[in-house]
């Protein structure tokens, strides 16, 4: 049943990815028909999708087509492109007069008009719905400095955000000199910054701290994004503001007999002021016992408590054998309660293999059981991890799914559970419906392509033609928005059609832009470009960007792989959780 659902999930996920995605550049050139058979340009084909033709028809001298692929369409425009070897050879009626100047600019621009349009459609759509947004995402305060950051070669550094003196609580009203509103504008103005001096990145921060505006300066670090991809952003270190709430309180805990409740507001600890989750969890870490503020109705109430010390996480044993490497994580037997993780009773199942060892067994499967080692069942963790470890350079027996399997083993590390401290509460945050008007996010949108274009062109920032999205890129974050929220595909295919206008009207050849640039020169200086020459830079220009947009796509596909790659390893962190309620019922028995 649950195969049966995600099935038809894909299905619609799919559905909604062709309706805007290919709806973005049917839209596109859409325009161009529309004002091309009004200015009475020859237009002898359009068409629905791309590649070969399942149906056409011809109506007023335009052949009407359906192709195989279905996103998006396009439409010929001999008179617009005089490059056959991009437009195609059509025999142009002798009764068309020939294409004016003023007819070759309305045609051209007409594409990114409808995508305009086509946004503010979908953005009025979106302000009446409203989009749920995390409250985190919708302020500029500070709500956490982290106090390092690991680079992508492993070393860890003192966070920006820390070393330029930044303090949690204040308000970053600016980011060299550009007003920032929220979450997204601290991420863009830092990522697309274009200063630098001898330390290396440099960003101007001006804050507001307690009424008074005060500018820092912060030099941010390159955080690697994507391990396929190796592509990397500047950032600070920081997290914004989240107010937080009880959402449930385990039984057993120092929460439950301190008089706790679900929806309590958490305030402050110690007299200090809570703005993340993050923020928490650190005063946790350096306070044993404190005073919890909360509001309850209203009303602010101290609580005294005290934390614990539990494993968030069961401990895994990691073996290396003759043929790559494997993982295995304990099921415990006994489901009320856990004691010790490593030490109580269970068997064994497969956590992660090494694509070497998977291919060596093909019939072991991720969560299959271990129940034996030398023939004998296995009792706990810690006793399987013993002789793993007596066992180096000779054979283990390993009983998988009624099955014997000797393995030479090499190596044997037993990765202990990670500690948490812990009042025995979960936390939530806050979520906002915000109805953002159609002026406003298209005006975003548009800020935000020109500030990207910016930094690309700038040698001082650290924004290159990786860091771009080509199709592969874009269809597959529209998948994953699709599977998400609605509201949230819509948010992007608004932004994608402003991207696609501002893009389509860059003065370049083969774009419109650049038909509109030449057909200015043309008129100023009353010269007509020889076809010949046209032609040329036009299919120079084609190339190029068929060059860069396989090169972006390169990195578009290792960054899908890597984020593969990162759902692997949240999987298997999600199965190395354990239920925090079996743990505080292990310790009250302990």
């Amino acid at each position: 049943m649950n195969n049966f659902s995600s099935f038809f999930f894909t299905l619609e996920s799919i559905f909604w990815v062709i309706i805007f995605f290919g709806g973005s550049i049917f839209v596109h050139e859409f325009g161009h028909f529309i004002a091309a058979k009004r200015r009475k340009l020859f237009v002898p084909r359009f068409s629905i999708g791309f590649g070969p033709r399942l149906f056409s028809k011809t109506i007023g001298g335009t052949e009407f087509c359906i192709s195989l692929f279905p996103f998006g369409g396009y439409v010929a425009l001999p008179q617009l492109m005089e490059a056959k070897e991009l437009e195609g050879k059509y025999d142009i009626p002798p009764d068309r007069p020939p294409i004016s100047w003023i007819d070759k600019i309305i045609v051209s621009a007409m594409g990114a008009v409808f995508n305009v349009l086509f946004a503010f459609v979908l953005a009025t759509i979106l302000w009446k719905t409203g989009m749920e947004q995390s409250q985190n995402t919708t302020n500029n305060i500070i709500g956490y400095i982290k106090s390092e950051v690991t680079l992508a070669n492993g070393e860890r550094v003192i966070s920006p955000a820390k070393a330029a003196g930044l303090k949690i609580g204040d308000q970053i009203i600016a980011i060299d000199g550009i007003q920032t509103h929220n979450l997204n504008d601290i991420i863009h103005g830092v990522a697309l910054g274009e200063k630098r001096d001898a330390l290396g990145p440099l960003s101007t921060v001006t804050i507001l701290r307690e009424g008074k505006c005060q500018d820092f300066t912060v030099h941010p670090v390159l955080l690697e994004q994507n391990r396929r991809s190796k592509e990397s952003l500047r950032i600070m270190g920081i997290e914004t503001f989240q107010e937080l709430f009880i959402s449930s309180i385990f039984k057993n805990t120092p929460a439950e007999r301190a008089g706790l409740q679900k929806g309590d507001k958490l305030l402050s600890i110690n007299g200090e002021k809570l703005f993340s989750f993050s923020q928490f969890n650190d005063i946790l870490e350096r306070e044993k016992e404190f005073q919890l503020t909360v509001e309850r109705d209203g009303k602010e109430i101290t609580i005294p408590l005290s934390r614990e010390n539990i494993s968030v996480t069961c401990p895994f044993l990691k073996i290396t054998t003759a043929h790559g490497t494997f993982e295995a994580s304990p099921i415990f037997t006994h489901r009320d309660a856990i004691v010790d993780p490593h030490g109580d009773e269970c068997t064994l199942q497969l956590l992660s293999m090494e694509s070497e060892f998977q291919e060596k067994f093909p019939q072991w499967k991720i969560g299959d059981a271990i129940t034996h080692l030398q023939r004998k069942p296995v009792h706990n963790i810690a006793d399987s991890s013993f002789i793993f470890q007596n066992a180096i350079d000779r054979v283990v027996t390993l009983t998988l799914n009624n099955q014997d399997y000797p393995i030479s083993i090499r190596k044997a590390e037993l990765i202990p559970s990670e500690q948490y401290c812990s009042i025995g509460v979960d936390l939530c945050g806050t979520h906002i419906l915000v109805h953002q008007n159609p002026f406003s996010l298209i005006g975003e949108g548009a800020r935000l392509t020109f500030l990207t274009l910016k930094s690309l062109l700038s040698p001082a920032s650290d924004v290159h033609f990786k860091n771009l999205m080509g199709p592969p890129g874009i269809l597959d974050t529209l998948y994953t928005l699709a599977g998400r929220d609605l509201r949230l595909l819509l948010w992007l295919v608004i932004l994608l059609n402003v991207n696609l206008a501002i893009f389509n009207l860059l003065p370049i050849p083969i774009l419109d832009g650049g038909v509109i640039a030449l057909t200015l020169l043309e008129k100023i200086f009353r010269r007509k470009i020889a076809s010949r020459i046209l032609a040329a830079i036009q299919l120079t220009c084609m190339i190029f960007f068929l060059g860069l947009m396989l090169y972006v796509s390169f990195f578009d596909i290792n960054r899908i792989m890597g984020k593969k790659d990162m759902k692997k390893i949240y999987h298997k962190q999600q199965q190395l959780f354990i239920d925090e309620q079996l743990l505080w019922n292990g310790l009250k028995s302990s």
